[in-house]
């Protein structure tokens, strides 16, 4: 696991100019003066630049003693390491978490002596202190016999230090690392010693560089994240902006940790803190991207997906242990093939499921693309442009190279084409969300549109509704006859605007009276045509009919309109003195209350309804009734009214309400079983009309 870390340190001091090209184990050369036999520094001068030092051959000494500093000491006996204090290759004589480390050198030629030089710490895990021949020049960080006095500093800026007089110097460095120690696999430092000027302008060039591309390469994928991360908070539907900001935040978040880790941490820990940071964010980049088009092209996730899933997270675990124990954690594993990993192993490890990840992100564009997918297109060119895009930038500037003779240009818009290759499968995701949210857009003006035509067409029927509701409701009867041996009371309830029920009544010249009580199927329109024609076949028919002459006529009637299944329920009572006649065309029973038993009685005739078979054969019923006697006709909306769990009220229970208050008045008894139909539903909405006609014998 420490390979992986030491790989990862190889990088950052590569990218800092000074890493050898040899391994760090193996004895780098030296260049000496032929003459005293020291390293030779004037040598190292190529085209007014000085080579960096070698890590090695520093005589180091474990300990603290300042007599160390000392030029004239005898260190003779000391060993020879490598200032980079290798996890791998610590000296022979073990590291404490302090020690001193000398290097004698010449400088050699009068041009080093009279150049403005500069000291460069290119590499510190913990804190020095620097002394040339004896003087201190430079404390960086906090020197510590013991990890809580020390406080660890990486200085990055160019240090002055001048050679002049004597030919021969010795550099002492006293150096502590007691809190990174054993958590990074390179714990020691690295010096360069170059010219001040070229130093000064080097180091500004790259912060001025390393501050632009951190703010670029992290203001664009974070506003992009932004911008879509706005959408999904307000449309949490389309989850695909949710998994796109977190592909662009992560991104951003790679590039700056990127900079931060190679330009700017001051510190081995702070380092590394920022490289694990930085492994993470890649695994979440890498599966945002996968969560992106999975939810744009799949209408569920795929189990491939679990897959690729548990494979970052195995990595990401062996990528991130607990630091503290970074360097000894898998000792006990060391003859697994899981823990037993080389720097080439752990590579190829993360790069064929980098590989995979980004074969399998490629075919679920390349299905998309094959399937027509509204929108795949845009995906195709903008995974192309990273290939495309660099052939055809490259062509122009080599022909504005040689037609200009100047190659500054490609050199100051370089970045602006790596932007460009590498953000253009961001841009064209954004773009392809930005059509959706387009489409989107004029789908909604499109249903809107229609919504407004839909509201003038309600409007419209809802005022010829109106109207023919107050033209059914005129042609019911607005008061109940007046007879001297009956008391009568009707009320219609509709549950639309126009209602399938009917009720009426004939009085003759001698006192007969006949009511009638229908209930047309359906409401509406058609359900109001139906009462309307049964009420003009009503109000002509004679009496001297018959009520099953009445019920045929009407039956014809209906049958010669073709509404096609339109049909009409109808009970007509024919009331004659104390004679009450009942006929039935698939009416609910008639409830007959007897006063002087206190009882109910339920007369139900069989017939089929109006508007059916010709010459169907319907049943008649003749009753004496007396003094008190009661006589309730409805139709079936009371009886089969719900409640909210859906229950009916049934005619058991209507029946049992009529016995309640049989004996009180017609308007009494209305009333009563209103109220209790209201109570019954308890809130929810009347689904059919409710009609209720009460005769009573006075």
């Amino acid at each position: 696991m420490k390979h992986k870390f030491i790989l990862i340190f190889h990088l950052i001091l590569v990218a800092s100019g000074f890493i050898p090209q040899v391994s760090a184990q193996d004895a780098e050369p030296t260049i000496v003066h032929p003459i005293t036999g020291k390293l030779a520094l004037g040598l190292y001068l190529v085209d007014g630049a000085i080579n960096p030092w070698p890590t090695s051959p520093w005589k180091y000494h474990p300990g603290d003693n300042p007599d160390w500093a000392n030029p004239a000491y005898d260190d003779t006996d000391w060993e020879s390491v490598s200032t980079l204090l290798y996890q791998k290759a610590l000296p022979e004589s073990g590291w404490e978490g302090i020690g001193w480390f000398r290097l004698h050198f010449t400088v050699w030629g009068d041009q080093i002596k009279n150049m403005p030089l500069a000291l460069y710490v290119a590499y510190q895990a913990g804190a020095s202190e620097i002394y040339l021949d004896g003087k201190l020049l430079y404390s960086i960080g906090k020197v510590g016999t013991r990890k809580e006095e020390e406080e660890p500093y990486w200085e990055r800026n160019p240090q002055v230090i001048s050679f002049s007089g004597k030919t021969d110097h010795v550099m002492a460095v006293r150096y502590s690392n007691f809190s990174s120690y054993q958590s990074v696999p390179v714990q020691g430092f690295r010096l360069i010693v170059a010219p001040l000027n070229e130093s000064i302008r080097s180091r500004v060039k790259m912060v001025h560089q390393a501050t632009t591309y951190q703010m670029v390469w992290t203001a664009i994928p974070v506003f992009l994240m932004l911008q879509h991360l706005l959408l999904f908070f307000f449309y949490p539907r389309a989850r695909e902006n949710l998994y796109f900001a977190l592909l662009t935040g992560s991104f951003g978040a790679f590039f700056f940790l990127y900079t931060h880790s190679f330009f700017f941490a001051i510190s081995a820990t702070q380092l590394l803190f920022s490289l694990r940071l930085l492994i993470g964010v890649y695994v979440l980049m890498s599966l945002s991207g996968m969560l992106f088009l999975y939810t744009l092209f799949y209408s569920k996730l795929p189990k491939l997906f679990w897959l690729f899933l548990t494979g970052w997270v195995i990595t990401l675990f062996i990528c991130l242990p607990h630091i503290e124990n970074i360097n000894y954690q898998f000792t006990s594993f060391t003859s697994t093939t899981l823990f037993n990993m080389n720097i080439e192993s752990i590579v190829s490890r993360l790069s064929w499921l980098t590989i995979l990840t980004v074969l399998e992100m490629a075919r679920v564009i390349i299905v998309a693309i094959f399937k027509r997918k509204d929108g795949a297109w845009i995906f195709g060119l903008g995974s192309l442009s990273p290939i495309v895009l660099p052939i055809i930038l490259s062509f122009i500037f080599n022909l504005i190279n040689s037609r200009t003779g100047n190659n500054i240009i490609s050199e100051n818009i370089s970045v602006l084409v790596i932007l460009i290759v590498l953000l253009a499968p961001f841009f064209s995701m954004s773009v392809y969300l930005a059509r959706n949210v387009s489409k989107t857009r004029r789908k909604l003006e499109t249903e809107e549109l229609e919504r407004q035509l839909l509201e003038v067409e309600n409007t419209r029927k809802t005022e010829e509704l109106e109207e023919a509701r107050e033209l059914q409701m005129s042609m019911l009867p607005q008061a109940p006859p007046e007879l001297p041996n009956l008391d009568v009371a009707f009320e219609m309830r509709p549950a639309t605007e126009v209602g399938g029920d009917y009720y009426d009544f004939n009085l003759t010249d001698d006192g007969q009276l006949t009511i009638a009580i229908g209930d047309a199927t359906g409401h509406g329109m058609n359900a109001g045509l139906v009462v309307s024609a049964v009420k003009s076949l009503f109000k002509t028919s004679a009496h001297e009919v018959g009520n099953l002459g009445t019920l045929e006529r009407i039956s014809q009637g209906i049958k010669s309109m073709q509404l096609k299944r339109l049909y009409m329920a109808m009970t007509l009572a024919t009331f004659n003195g104390n004679k009450l006649t009942l006929t039935n065309a698939g009416m609910p029973p008639t409830l007959i209350y007897r006063s002087d038993e206190n009882t109910v009685e339920e007369v139900l005739l069989e017939g089929m309804p109006l508007g059916g078979f010709i010459g169907t054969a319907r049943q008649e019923a003749t009753f004496e009734l007396q003094f008190g006697d009661t006589v309730l006709l409805m139709s079936d909306g009371l009886p089969e009214m719900m409640n909210p769990e859906n229950e009916m009220l049934d005619y058991p229970k209507t029946k049992k309400l009529f016995a309640e208050v049989a004996d009180k008045s017609p308007k009494t008894i209305i009333n009563h079983l209103f109220r209790a139909g209201t109570s019954w539903a308890n809130g929810k909405p009347q689904e059919d009309d409710i009609t209720l006609v009460v005769i009573k014998v006075k």
